[in-house]
């Protein structure tokens, strides 16, 4: 899910020619919630250890309030750093569960997918006063790399599971 959120919010951002704060406002903010819910959605599965899932719930929640306070206020700023502060928390808490959880299969795009995050959070803030071009140039340019991971991955355990099944 989180996959075609991110890629389908990058390639709106990449062939939008002149948006304006609207833009940004509707489509980040949407963006922002259906992201947030999809992550909460993939770090509330049984597969995980219990009660390692604050700072991921966290993280979740931010995403929510960023889409909501985003859709709400409209304005560059809101986008640029209620989004910073979620992807920030959310990119983090996936950076630590993928080192920590070495072993699990989704370890390493849980690192790669959570620095992405982390940076592009890092990045929002410097480019706010640029306008929603930059705005949505840096966080698109970070959904379509996320898409990339989690869709590769998703295929990538689909293909997995399908060998290793028993055959009837």
């Amino acid at each position: 899910m989180r996959a075609v959120v991110s890629g389908a919010f990058g390639l709106v951002t990449i062939f939008w020619r002149e948006p304006s704060t609207l833009v940004l406002a509707v489509v980040g903010g949407l963006y922002f919630l259906l992201a947030g819910g999809g992550y909460l959605w993939a770090h509330r599965g049984a597969h995980w250890r219990a009660g390692s899932g604050v700072l991921t719930t966290v993280g979740g929640g931010l995403l929510l309030g960023a889409g909501v306070a985003v859709l709400a206020l409209r304005t560059d700023a809101v986008f640029a750093y209620a989004g910073a502060v979620a992807l920030v928390v959310a990119g983090a808490a996936e950076l630590l569960r993928g080192l920590a959880t070495r072993g699990h299969v989704a370890a390493r795009d849980l690192v790669v997918v959570g620095a992405v995050g982390l940076t592009t959070g890092a990045i929002l803030p410097f480019v706010e006063s640029l306008g929603a071009h930059a705005l949505l140039g840096v966080s698109g340019g970070g959904a379509l790399l996320t898409a990339v991971v989690l869709g590769i991955a998703s295929l990538s355990y689909r293909h997995d599971s399908a060998l290793s099944a028993p055959r009837a």
